[in-house]
């Protein structure tokens, strides 16, 4: 077969070399287009979530967020789709498994994946008509829609105008862009990719076009064909349809090296409503080398989570133990041309901040005179090898592979560059005992650092101060998808039930690594012994065992383990009644050759670990206040995700639980801990609360894996510490619900969240409603219109509910949602409509998963008692949607939303505005 392949022909374009790419399972290829000398990376394997992705070098010369605008604009109709929203169609009855586009500081991509051969067709003419035609080029409404423009009061709006309001408010973001500032002063790193407000006003249409015009050329793009296709027929296309008739030009943009800035230190202040003594941050930096130089990057990577990965490595413990601030992150960004490192502190004075770049050299000088462990770099380099193989996060492998061949193509040219690791890690692996890593850690951080100081403040007080080319239309593919490209869904993979050593032992085959995962029942414990439990999982990294410390567990997991974490999980059950069923899960991705390891590495991390003393007491106070610090920054930006699990509580025992643990109510149970600081009180309720649940509640076992991998299994768990009798059944987890209640949450930052949530039983067929009221209503009225980034309907197994993300108005929004039930009883839906919407509602059932979230999947669904059958009756209630079903419940919404809970989390002048919308408001 490869030697069929090797003998292909590429009309058009000229081969530049192929190659075995063991990393992908297949081969790659890499192509020059003849004509527009576009390049053009072909990554041909057996997997059948297809992906293309097409990136262009866009480089920024001020902070007015051109390229982010563009990126949004092109999507908003072009020459052979000239309607006003072909990629909100695409979103409404596409198959695609993901669909977006993603501006970075010093490129545009533009990807999708989908596991249906014609949606790829049409996709693919759809995204490459956007980039190459646009009709923003003459129709400035767009430029004004998605980048900005003045309403009659004055007042500047705009959707990427309005989501840099968000995304810029937070402390931490205006902290990056100021060391970013710093490190790169003369180069297109050192400006805001996304957009300054401040700025974007000052981008004129007439530099848009000549921006877009410079940098949306076929010559300064890179394209990704990617899975299991015909690559002959997608080429073909591309030749004859797109690049052929774009001449190459005489230049394509470049980017420009820096002079490095070592030592450069500046101030910036923070304003913020609350300003606190102790929220001070300092962020440090270095630059880490050439980004050509994979292998001194991965090195980096990897030194970087043996030092600092957790608050029991080696240099993160020594700086904590400096006591100069509460936190310190660590960020590592290799995707830019001159690769840099950071670390920031947070939670610190005044007095500790400036103390922060002579703590890191103090800690690093020390380190280095003993030299770094050689076990945590091996565990390091283990876990990174891991996780490059098994591809983990929900970003489909396709997409992912287009990010970085545009990434490796910008930079060196070549688009394959990242997508080969295996030679890398080997030769790192040689390094472990040379002192390489030594020698590469004292080059780093011995070095100047630049530095940045952020000081909380409060606000300043303000001063006084053609015929459209697109229609509102139907978006017209050439190979619009049916309900009959739909099919009837995949079968479950079939499991076994057994018992074992006093727990239930669920079996299923792998498609991938080998996933053990435990599942402790909560149904016996209280609300109070849940967040315990809760925060038990966040403290035990940080935990002594009587054979181990913290730090030589972690590095026994990172070698042994491909990844392993505990945390709590809870499910609304398909079971009568909807019971919630909650677990304390401990899951774990090995080699299949280590799951002796596994077993003892568990049976020590969830039994054993150390839960009073001073250890543990100082492991307390540092983890929560890390936890607080955290939230605190979550609300400003994820704001809506707060605020509908809020609302839902008061419906769902599944969000209370939820809000109970990680929402408003977690958050003052935290500081109402840290206020108390009884440690030694909490050090026993732990103990307490992990001897009922480990030792007497029912335990499920579920193995992903082979015949082979259950045998051992078999013999493995009778003796371990997982083994108990008399174990507890299982039970759904209850708690008393409280009554509704409106409430705003003021937090920092110039945008909203809103949410309005209703009860509502599970009902599948309300998932294409759903569509419709997202897309058809919500994204034109409240995103087009109204000028926030996202907006859109949400149902699920009790609660429905319409929410707002970074929207710079809260009660007019609430105003729109409550027109929104007229609006979609009072519709015409033709044919065409219910079969876009039916579609895109059932596919999401299909959306290809990774095996890991596969196993998780399928174990969800046992325990929730989800069948083949549900599904396929779910699937089959969605297909039999009709215009009479969906304007019966559109008119059943309006009684539904006048009950409804509004819940917001926003800035001070729009929750006082709209303040007679709420029960009660807090600042958070």
């Amino acid at each position: 077969m490869t030697q069929r392949r090797n003998n292909m022909n590429y009309p058009g374009y000229t081969l530049v070399r192929r190659e075995d790419c063991p990393e992908q399972h297949g081969v790659l290829t890499v192509l020059n287009h003849d004509v527009s000398g576009a390049t053009v990376l072909l990554v041909e394997n057996e997997d059948t979530n297809k992906a293309f992705g097409i990136g262009f070098g866009t480089f920024p010369s001020d902070d007015t967020g051109v390229f982010h605008i563009l990126e949004h604009s092109v999507l908003a109709g072009s020459e052979k789709y000239p309607v006003t929203s072909p990629f909100l169609q695409l979103l409404k009855s596409s198959m695609a498994s993901f669909l977006n586009a993603m501006t970075f500081p010093d490129k545009t991509v533009y990807p999708f994946a989908t596991p249906n051969e014609t949606d790829f067709r049409n996709l693919m003419d759809v995204y490459l008509n956007a980039v190459f035609c646009p009709l923003a080029m003459v129709d400035k409404a767009v430029f004004e829609q998605e980048g900005w423009h003045r309403d009659a009061d004055g007042t500047v709006s705009g959707v990427v105008y309005n989501e840099m309001q968000g995304a810029l408010a937070s402390p931490d973001a205006q902290l990056q862009n100021a060391l970013e500032r710093a490190m790169f002063p003369d180069t297109a790193y050192g400006f805001v990719s996304g957009g300054d407000p401040a700025s974007i006003p000052a981008l004129t249409y007439e530099k848009y076009q000549r921006v877009y015009r410079r940098h949306y050329s076929a010559d300064n793009c890179c394209i990704t064909l990617y899975g299991k296709m015909d690559m002959a027929e997608k080429l073909a296309f591309l030749d004859e349809h797109y690049l052929s008739r774009m001449p190459k030009g005489t230049s394509r943009p470049r980017l420009t090296v820096q002079d490095q800035q070592n030592g450069v230190r500046v101030h910036i202040p923070y304003y913020t409503e609350n300003p606190e003594p102790d929220q001070v941050q300092c962020a440090l930096a270095w630059y880490t080398g050439a980004f050509a130089d994979r292998e001194r990057q991965l090195g980096v990577e990897i030194l970087l989570d043996a030092l600092l990965g957790t608050n029991q490595s080696p240099l993160k413990a020594a700086l904590l133990e400096q006591k100069l601030g509460a936190d310190i992150d660590i960020g590592f960004d290799d995707s830019t041309l001159q690769p840099t490192l950071e670390l920031v502190l947070r939670g610190a004075t005044a007095e500790t901040a400036p103390k922060f770049a002579v703590g890191v050299k103090q800690a690093v000088t020390d380190l280095l005179a003993g030299g770094i462990p050689e076990e945590l770099l091996l565990a390091s380099l283990n876990a990174m090898e891991f996780a490059s193989l098994e591809r983990p996060g929900s970003l489909p492998d396709g997409v992912l592979d287009a990010i970085y061949a545009a990434t490796g193509w910008l930079h060196t040219g070549d688009p394959a560059l990242l997508l080969h690791t295996d030679k890398l890690f080997a030769s790192l692996r040689e390094k472990l005992s040379t002192g390489w890593f030594n020698d590469l850690l004292k080059n780093l951080l011995l070095a100047e650092p630049v530095q940045v100081i952020q000081t909380p403040a409060l606000p300043k007080k303000n001063e006084e101060d053609a015929a459209p080319a697109r229609n509102d239309g139907k978006l017209v593919l050439d190979h619009p998808l049916t309900v009959a490209d739909l099919g009837d869904g995949d079968r479950s993979a079939a499991g076994t039930v057994e018992p074992l050593a006093g727990a239930e032992l669920l079996h299923h085959p792998s498609k991938g690594s080998l996933y053990l995962n435990f599942y402790y029942d909560l149904g016996e414990c209280t609300p109070e012994e849940v967040q315990y439990l809760d925060l038990l999982t966040d403290i035990l990294d940080e935990l002594d065992t009587p054979e181990h410390t913290a730090r030589e567990l972690q590095t026994q997991r990172a070698t042994w383990l491909g990844n392993s974490m505990a945390c709590i999980s809870f499910w609304t059950g398909r079971q009568e009644g909807s019971p919630c069923h909650a677990k304390l899960t401990w899951n774990m991705s090995l080699l299949e050759r280590n799951l002796d390891k596994a077993i003892a590495l568990g049976s020590e991390y969830l039994y054993k670990t150390c839960l009073t003393g001073p250890k543990a007491e100082e492991a307390f106070a540092r983890v929560l206040s890390q936890q607080k610090l955290n939230m605190e920054q979550q609300f400003i930006r994820q704001g809506n995700q707060y605020a509908a699990v809020r609302a839902a509580a008061h419906y769902s025992v599944e969000y209370a639980l939820s809000e109970r643990c990680s929402g408003v109510t977690g958050y003052h149970f935290l500081c109402g801990l840290l206020e108390q600081a009884d440690w030694a009180a909490m050090g026993k309720k732990l103990e307490a609360v992990r001897e009922k649940v480990l030792n007497h509640a029912a335990l499920t076992v579920s193995l992903h894996g082979s015949e082979e991998a259950l045998a051992k299994l078999r013999a493995l768990l009778p003796g371990s510490a997982f083994a108990a009798q008399g174990r507890t059944a299982a039970k759904p987890y209850t708690e008393v619900l409280t009554a509704p209640v409106n409430e705003a949450f003021i937090i920092d930052g110039g945008v909203n969240y809103d949410i309005l949530t209703w009860p509502m039983e599970r009902q599948a067929d309300r998932r294409v409603l759903a569509r419709i009221m997202s897309y058809e209503y919500l994204w034109h009225n409240i995103r087009e219109v109204g000028g926030a980034y996202g907006t859109g309907m949400l149902t699920r197994a009790q609660t429905e509910g319409l929410y707002t993300y970074r929207d710079p108005h809260l009660t007019e929004s609430y105003e729109t949602f409550a027109k929104a039930p007229e609006a979609l009883a009072g519709r015409e839906y033709t044919e065409k409509d219910l079969t876009e919407f039916i579609v895109g509602a059932v596919s999401e059932m299909d959306s290809p998963k990774k095996p890991n979230a596969e196993a998780k999947e399928l174990d969800r669904r046992y325990f929730c008692g989800i069948t083949d059958a549900m599904l396929a009756a779910d699937r089959k209630a969605m297909c039999s949607v009709t215009a009479e079903t969906i304007r019966a419940q559109a008119a059943d919404l309006a009684d539904r939303m006048a009950n409804a809970t509004r819940v917001v989390f926003g800035s001070k002048d729009a929750v006082e505005a709209g303040k007679q919308l709420f029960d009660r408001i807090e600042t958070l």
